[in-house]
């Protein structure tokens, strides 16, 4: 919804107006509400459902007729509700009803997923039901998209009237997704760095001893990754336009991740695939699970993703909610969803300075368990988990980032990238490889 928004209403007449009227149907506060999106003081924002409840201002007798004008309505949005509507045609005929020549709908609805009875629940969508709805009602369905995350894979539609005024094209301005850093620093505690070796001279061994034939950065927030690239490489980020002094065979492309993924699919970014893959995006959790996603679904079985800021070194730098200049945000918490989730690959945890790194190798592109249970894992790993755990600030689990151990992974990973790596060859070697290492330290 939020995408929607972004796409049609912002920076629109319909944000600048002196009042537009927003018709949430089904918009009952159950799992959030879509009102927050709607915080200009030009909206009001009408809450619609078959009962009284949080977020409820309007309480239909019928969920086939609203009471409302003909073309009273700027925005109509339905979201989660459909699936739930028995005779769902005829609730969309009324959604259109109500609409202004010159407004939208937009609407959500699952294409997958298990029974969820609320009191009932009858359908789920693929594209071609939107198009259909669209000459029932006769309106435009001016876009269709399906989210590819589980287990819902929500389908999304954008409607306009037929009479609808042209629709111009418009880019989406790149977006920081996460706070700013505070004005004034937290406590000495709250800011300390910690790691035995900075960042930069690990990324610098893996790109010397692993000799990438390409690499990706997600969340491109400055040159030191991109600058010691010497094969073509790709910086994504709502900061890489900006990035200066890169060289020739670094191109950037100034977005945040979510949006340049957008109805990509399995597109390539690179030619050949990544070999390294750096992850310094949004620091919340749900956003560096779907950066992941994303990298391993570019990547061969001989790619190393590096994730920064995976070990805060104090509650409030692993935080949701930044207070801290030094912020790791929620990244800490793709260790343990991945070793749980996803106990096939190889996860290695950095001390390295100033908050961690977390090295998975054994990727296999073709895996889509995170995929079909995204909503899932956020949900389990984005609520009640609030504070790292000791072994994650203590740094207990993490291996010393030395120029030996770091180069061994790397010249593993190209030896069988040069003999046709194969996944469950690479994971079995990666895994000895670290047993052995911590055999010989100890």
């Amino acid at each position: 919804m939020e995408r929607c928004y972004r796409r049609f209403v912002e920076g629109t007449e319909l944000e600048k107006r002196e009042r537009s009227l927003v018709l949430d149907l089904g918009g009952a506060d159950l799992n959030g509400s879509y009102r927050d999106l709607f915080r200009a003081p030009c909206f009001d924002y009408i809450g619609a459902d078959i009962a009284p409840g949080e977020g409820v201002s309007l309480v239909l007798g019928s969920p086939y007729e609203i009471p409302l004008e003909d073309a009273s309505v700027d925005i109509v949005l339905s979201g989660q509700m459909l699936e739930h509507c028995e005779f769902f045609w005829q609730s969309f005929a009324e959604m259109v009803r109500v609409l202004k020549p010159s407004g939208f709908i937009f609407l959500i609805a699952p294409s997958a997923g298990p029974e969820h009875r609320y009191p009932v629940d009858c359908y789920r969508f693929y594209p071609d039901a939107y198009r259909a709805l669209a000459r029932y009602a006769g309106c435009e369905l001016v876009d269709v998209w399906r989210d590819a995350r589980g287990p819902w894979e929500d389908l999304v539609g954008v409607f306009r009237r037929k009479d609808a005024p042209p629709l111009a094209a418009r880019a989406l301005p790149p977006r920081e997704a996460e706070p700013a850093p505070p004005a004034i620093p937290g406590s000495a505690e709250e800011e300390a760095a910690a790691g035995s070796t900075p960042v930069p001279e690990v990324l610098q061994e893996l790109h010397r001893t692993l000799k990438p034939r390409a690499c990706l950065e997600i969340g491109a927030r400055d040159a030191a990754f991109l600058s010691l690239a010497h094969c073509p490489a790709l910086g994504i980020g709502p900061h890489a336009g900006a990035l200066q002094g890169l060289p020739e065979n670094v191109r950037t492309v100034a977005a945040a991740s979510g949006d340049f993924f957008f109805g990509r699919g399995n597109e390539p970014v690179t030619d050949p695939a990544p070999d390294l893959i750096f992850l310094d995006g949004s620091r919340f959790f749900e956003c560096v699970l779907h950066d992941f996603m994303q990298a391993e679904r570019l990547s061969s079985p001989a790619s190393l993703v590096v994730v920064n800021h995976a070990l805060p070194n104090h509650p409030a730098q692993g935080a949701r909610a930044r207070s801290a200049q030094l912020w790791a945000g929620e990244v800490w918490k793709l260790y343990d969803a991945l070793r749980i989730q996803r106990p096939d690959l190889v996860l290695i945890p950095l001390d390295a300075n100033p908050a961690g790194l977390l090295l998975v190798g054994g990727l296999d592109r073709k895996n889509d368990l995170l995929w079909k249970g995204f909503n899932w894992v956020v949900d389990e790993y984005g609520r009640g988990r609030d504070v790292p755990p000791p072994e994650i600030l203590s740094r207990g689990i993490a291996r010393a980032p030395s120029p030996e151990f770091i180069g061994g992974i790397a010249r593993l990973l190209r030896k069988e990238r040069e003999q046709g790596a194969r996944v469950f060859r690479v994971r079995e070697k990666l895994r000895q490889f670290v047993k052995e290492s911590a055999a010989a330290q100890a």
